[in-house]
């Protein structure tokens, strides 16, 4: 297979994330992966399938869109939106769930990484956290 440009790269990892198919993470993320996330720091596949495993618990149609795109070497930066439907129970850090509230969310995110083979060994994403919970209902 040939080299993906950045872009190429992009759009690839997100159409493996919203198809939700955790299988296929370690054709993106690479082993040792660290990824920063305002609920907390992820590490490896494992914790990235089971941040995306508890996200389409909560939202099961759940899909990214990047509107903005900028990279430099093996960096790039993206900004979108993260749409879905709050249909079931969102898993908290504390172990609490949030029941589902059959709201539409819609938030805007940044993201960060660094791919080195051809996978991301380094993500920061940031999004308005207390935006999503009022959204749903949980804060107001």
């Amino acid at each position: 297979m040939n080299k993906l440009t950045n872009r190429q790269f992009i759009d690839r990892y997100f159409e493996i994330v919203d198809s939700k198919n955790v299988e296929r993470f370690a054709e993106i993320d690479s082993p040792d992966l660290l990824m920063k996330v305002p609920l907390g720091p992820v590490r490896g596949i494992e914790g990235h399938q089971g941040l995306v495993r508890g996200f389409a618990a909560a939202f099961p149609n759940f899909k990214h869109t990047v509107t903005s795109f900028l990279e430099s070497d093996d960096r790039i930066a993206c900004e979108g939106t993260f749409v879905g439907d709050h249909t079931g129970a969102m898993m908290l850090p504390n172990g609490q769930s949030i029941p589902a509230s059959n709201r539409r969310v819609e938030f805007e995110w940044s993201g960060h990484m660094r791919v080195q083979n051809g996978k991301v060994a380094v993500l920061h994403v940031y999004f308005d956290s207390a935006s999503l919970m009022a959204q749903i209902g949980a804060i107001k």
